[in-house]
């Protein structure tokens, strides 16, 4: 209920920017996601953490969100990740694509899930649910459809896949100042 509170609030000042777009007023509270993939709609997203680093202004308009976003050990390690909302548009289509590495989960928080949403991740079809997560691997070929008639929400959240060894697998191949990035993140002390 708290990051669903959050969530509202956004979906509230987007409201107001894209009525206020025409004469030039607010900018819009979530950024179009420009990608091949999508085949209709529209989707934008609304970015917490990535890579290991803050938004910070974004990060103050969703306290709460951030804050349990940042205390989860499984989401302060991924490098090569982002924590952020997900907003899809009704009668929006995102083609068949994939994620660049089976390195990561990708674990989709349901907030907002009207009906006619739905997920293929390879051969699985499945829907959302409001208040569950959904976890899978995006190196999978993954299409979305959204029949329904309000904007479907989730919260993606991404983590290294749990056969990753940090030690072994990821640390000795980070740079001086990638190390830094994920030991601050590690302490929950993300970054700008």
């Amino acid at each position: 209920p708290t990051i669903l509170g959050e969530l509202e609030r956004l979906l509230t000042l987007q409201a107001r920017a894209q009525a206020k777009a025409a004469g030039g007023g607010l900018k819009e509270v979530f950024a179009p996601y420009r990608s091949d993939c999508l085949k209709q709609g529209g989707w934008s997203d609304f970015q917490l953490f990535a890579n290991g680093q803050k938004d910070v202004q974004h990060c103050k308009m969703c306290p709460q969100t951030a804050a349990v976003v940042a205390a989860q050990p499984a989401f302060n390690q991924v490098l090569c990740g982002a924590h952020f909302f997900s907003r899809l548009t009704p009668r929006s289509h995102i083609g068949a694509h994939c994620g660049p590495s089976n390195l990561r989960l990708r674990v989709h928080l349901g907030l907002k899930v009207p009906p006619g949403c739905r997920i293929r991740v390879g051969e699985e079809v499945r829907t959302w649910t409001a208040g569950e997560c959904l976890i899978f691997d995006d190196s999978f070929e993954h299409e979305v459809w959204h029949d329904g008639d309000d904007d479907r929400v989730v919260l993606i959240c991404d983590m290294w896949h749990p056969e990753m060894d940090m030690a072994r697998d990821i640390v000795p191949s980070l740079t001086p100042p990638e190390r830094a990035t994920l030991e601050a993140a590690q302490r929950a002390a993300h970054q700008p």
